[in-house]
């Protein structure tokens, strides 16, 4: 009894394997469609004067902000860009050299904003966040790399969050 993907030496045929190679080529243009909807959202939200809202907390909290929203847009430009199962240096390079970038247009992006403002520190904040997408999306990729990515991730989300609350809360220069 043969599988009806399989050829008579068990290997898949041409017919299952373009059915595969279609998913592949939907579920990327379906993560570039969203990270483009991400990207949107990430301008509309820099539109924002979020008026009223003041203090270290809210500074802590908008800020980290920062953090999850470009951790996102790298976790879908690294599946846009994932080539065979998988991202060469030169991929996982691009995708941070893309969120940094969008970083970038977001801090210009807020100086054309009434009641906003750029701060060097959010581009630093929004690499650091496609850093740790980057590394915990790449570090799961094999069995027993979990948990050493993860430890990543969360290692550079302990070092975001301490450089936001000394930014919120830290002494004013």
């Amino acid at each position: 009894m043969s599988d009806s993907s399989s050829g008579a030496d068990g290997t898949a045929s041409s017919a299952a394997r373009t059915d595969v190679g279609s998913h592949v080529a939907a579920w990327r243009v379906a993560a570039a469609l969203l990270a483009l909807c991400h990207g949107g959202w990430i301008w509309w939200l820099s539109s924002q004067t979020f008026a009223g809202k003041s203090g270290p907390f809210w500074g802590f909290a908008s800020n980290s902000i920062h953090f999850a929203l470009f951790g996102v847009l790298a976790l879908l430009l690294l599946e846009v860009a994932r080539k065979d199962g998988g991202w060469g240096r030169d991929a996982l390079l691009g995708v941070l050299v893309l969120t940094v970038t969008y970083g970038l247009v977001d801090e210009w992006h807020q100086t054309r904003t009434l009641g906003r403002h750029a701060d060097p520190f959010d581009v630093c904040v929004d690499l650091l966040g496609g850093v740790a997408a980057v590394s915990l999306w790449w570090g799961v990729r094999g069995p027993g790399r979990f948990w050493p990515a993860l430890g990543r991730a969360t290692a550079i989300g302990a070092c975001v969050a301490a450089l936001n609350a000394w930014r919120a809360w830290g002494p004013v220069g």
